[in-house]
């Protein structure tokens, strides 16, 4: 067991018991982007979230996956200071290349022919070894008539069931996904198509016819694996996760910190583990969202443990150790799965793959075709009128709520819209179901 509480004394009221979430959801605008990178260092950060650059990191900032741009357009990148030069593809073939000055953000302009076109820019340091990279497809208008899938990429392999969205010129007025020639259905910008593969584990064309008027005026291909995804198992953690979610104000008494320039976890209290300071906390409370949804989750770990009489240990994490799982927990890359990779190296839980399988108290990990990503726990599902999955309220802390809130954001095909193919959801299980992981 733990020799002295996890919290600090005057860090936070006392905690209620496990217990389901009965209050009310909050309704707010979309949030900005929160989820990166993390030093091993106690406390240190690299910059996690919006801007999420770290040493090797390139960030295609504008236009956004599936947009419509110009011929002429400005292509702008952000590149972390490893990095010496930027070599731009399109479609397969090289482009351009551009020498580094130091500078965060790059601006290159691009000028393509009219129609689709898929771009990878990356990034090599100073010996011209490529370090990471962006891909991203963009439509060039003149052409009359156009349709893009935006989700999933082309060559991905992805766990059924798979969601698709798309994005088309305005005169379509009708969309059908096929796939090996059978239909899945019909779908509209900012709308997701969901659709369960029978057979799985092989590859699969796929193509989006676009009608206008019932003829057919354009079409998309692309290849993709489907993967079979397995059935979560219930946790009582998330009882427990949910019941600390409800101690926390939400009227902007913890506000939302993002700093450059200090050396800081983003939790606002302090957290302890095995007796000693792990992570130090605000003393004005505030907080950034993978630094608030780990503080979340070391407090429900601490009600597990206690429940289990455990060791005071998350299934033997050592105390340096933890700090790797919590590098894992703020994304190691820019699509990281965070949390995922997190409770899965350490064998504390799973992945939810099926979204019917969502529960409250889940963690998620979650990008949005602009690039930006952020760090939340789940709430509920949002629905159109035919009970359809159109996008999900949240708990975490971000601007647009001036601190720890309830946010709601949406799926759909481009700019913030959140990109289906990375939504990552994370369960952490109950002590008595962790698996070794050394």
């Amino acid at each position: 067991m733990l020799s002295r509480p996890l919290w600090s004394a005057a860090s936070l009221r006392p905690r209620s018991l496990p217990a389901l979430f009965t209050a009310a959801l909050g309704v707010a605008a979309l949030g900005g982007g929160c989820s990166g990178e993390h030093d091993k260092a106690a406390g240190r950060r690299a910059n996690p979230g919006a801007d999420f650059v770290g040493e090797t990191s390139v960030r295609v900032t504008s236009p956004a996956h599936g947009a419509a741009v110009s011929g002429d357009f400005v292509l702008e990148v952000r590149v972390g200071s490893g990095l010496d030069s930027l070599e731009i593809s399109s479609d397969g073939a090289p482009h351009t290349a551009t020498v580094l000055d130091g500078s965060d953000t790059v601006e290159v302009l691009m000028s393509l022919e009219p129609g689709r076109h898929d771009l990878e820019v990356v990034g090599l340091d100073a010996a011209g070894v490529a370090q990471n990279s962006h891909a991203l497809s963009v439509i060039v208008e003149g052409q009359t008539s156009w349709v893009s899938i935006t989700s999933p990429r082309d060559g991905a392999t992805v766990t059924n069931p798979v969601h698709f969205t798309v994005n088309s010129s305005s005169n379509v007025d009708q969309i059908e996904i096929f796939a090996d020639d059978w239909s899945l259905g019909t779908v509209a910008p900012d709308q997701v198509l969901t659709y369960a593969f029978t057979g799985t584990d092989y590859a699969r064309e796929v193509v989006a016819v676009a009608y206008d008027d019932g003829v057919e005026v354009a079409s998309h291909e692309l290849t993709i694996t489907v993967t079979e995804g397995g059935t979560a198992t219930e946790s009582d953690f998330n009882d427990m996760v949910m019941s600390h979610v409800a101690t926390y104000p939400t009227d902007g008494s913890y506000a939302y910190w993002w700093p450059d320039d200090v050396d800081w976890g983003g939790n606002p209290h302090d957290i302890y583990y095995e007796g000693d300071l792990f992570s130090a906390g605000d003393p004005e409370r505030r907080s950034y969202c993978v630094g608030m949804t780990f503080e979340v989750f070391m407090r429900a770990f601490e009600d597990a443990d206690a429940l289990t009489g455990g060791d005071g240990s998350v299934n033997g994490v050592a105390f340096d150790e933890l700090y790797e799982l919590r590098t894992d927990w703020y994304v190691r890359d820019l699509y990281g799965s965070g949390v995922v990779e997190a409770v899965e190296n350490y064998g504390i839980g799973e992945e939810v793959v099926a979204w019917e399988d969502v529960r409250p108290g889940d963690f998620l990990q979650f990008w949005r075709h602009s690039g930006s990503g952020h760090n939340a726990i789940f709430i509920d599902w949002e629905r159109d009128s035919a009970d359809n999955i159109t996008g999900f309220t949240y708990w975490s802390t971000q601007g647009s709520t001036d601190g720890v809130g309830y946010n709601q954001e949406y799926f759909g095909s481009s700019g913030s819209r959140v990109d289906p193919s990375y939504f990552f959801v994370a369960r952490v299980a109950m002590p008595w179901d962790w698996i070794p992981w050394h």
